[in-house]
């Protein structure tokens, strides 16, 4: 009898105890299902504000987050996270507000070098697109034919609109050249053939929209003109022939392409006949030259005559072939890159 009595009572007190667990089992759910909404609610409006003050705080970069009245603000700097934690004390109803600094990665200029030795191209630096690298590669190629390319791409390089009008100038540039672009400036260095073509290669680095250092020199005219056929004459005449006049002409286009250059003619013989008759035919044959080129459009100001009749040979006069060959005129070629 003791013993169902027992069993009895122990069976009301477990019905009773799962009875009170599956009540407060509901009244949680339903304290969450009532509080769920309304923190929603608090949240987005606690969001709200605090992101209202931030703008009229100045921080337009700031984000901010809540959980529950706690607040997640992430910025771009330590200095900005201290004062958004400021403007945000304020806001009515923030309980707590905690940072998160996240750096954005830092652009890297582009770059670009190339150095020409031997005529092989050496290429250097960074660039954003692999398109850009292709570029820069096949213009060296088009004007050096070897390359030794080292040029990276990386997603981190900001993109330069600059680069893009590179290949132009390296198809241009001369076969000692250098060209260094970096911080939207361009360096250009290397000897230039004329004046001409340094003035071309400055005019189309300044249109790529860099700030331009000119380091470019100019080949000595003199050394295109010592390459030419000698002006040669016939025994006492200063006649000259078909073959000089195509001479001068060559001549003209080297004066023409270096605008600077002045050229002093100077006149000889050979040693045949009187002294003073020699020197007077030495200023025509001269006199003969600047009447050519002036002919070919060149400026008789840049132009000025000497005649030195027998008193400086080419070599010895002592032969039919040695007279011939001192009967003839010499250009020496004046201008600032002249050496």
């Amino acid at each position: 009898m003791t013993g169902a009595i027992s069993g009895a009572f122990t069976d009301a007190a477990t019905r009773r105890w799962f009875a009170g667990l599956a009540l407060l089992f509901g009244l949680t759910a339903l304290a969450g299902f009532q509080l769920g909404p309304n923190r929603h609610r608090i949240e987005h409006d606690l969001a709200t504000r605090s992101q209202a003050a931030l703008t009229t705080a100045g921080h337009t970069g700031v984000r901010v987050s809540f959980s529950g009245r706690d607040a997640t603000v992430v910025t771009g700097s330590q200095s900005q996270a201290d004062h958004a934690r400021e403007v945000l004390a304020t806001v009515a109803g923030v309980r707590a507000v905690h940072t998160e600094v996240v750096t954005a990665a830092v652009p890297i200029e582009p770059a670009f070098l190339l150095v020409a030795v031997d005529g092989r191209a050496h290429l250097s630096g960074r660039v954003v697109a692999a398109a850009t690298r292709a570029a820069l590669h096949d213009a060296a190629a088009g004007t050096f034919g070897t390359v030794d390319d080292r040029i990276t791409v990386a997603a981190r390089v900001s993109a330069d609109p600059m680069l893009d009008r590179l290949p132009a100038l390296v198809r241009a540039l001369p076969p000692d050249a250098s060209m260094r672009f970096g911080h939207g400036t361009l360096t250009l260095s290397g000897t230039a053939r004329d004046e001409t073509a340094r003035t071309a290669l400055t005019t189309m680095a300044r249109d790529t929209g860099a700030i331009v250092l000119d380091r470019l020199t100019v080949a000595d005219p003199q050394d295109r003109l010592d390459v030419l056929p000698a002006l040669t004459f016939p025994a006492g005449g200063a006649e000259l022939s078909k073959g000089s006049r195509a001479v001068l002409g060559r001549v003209a286009t080297v004066l023409a392409a270096n605008p600077s250059a002045r050229l002093r003619i100077e006149g000889h013989t050979d040693a045949a006949g009187a002294r003073d008759a020699n020197l007077a035919l030495s200023l025509e044959r001269a006199g003969a030259v600047r009447e050519a080129l002036c002919g070919y459009g060149i400026a008789a100001g840049r132009l000025t005559v000497a005649g030195y009749g027998e008193a400086r040979p080419a070599a010895p006069d002592d032969t039919p072939a040695h007279r011939a060959e001192n009967r003839r005129v010499e250009l020496r070629a004046e201008s600032p890159w002249s050496g």
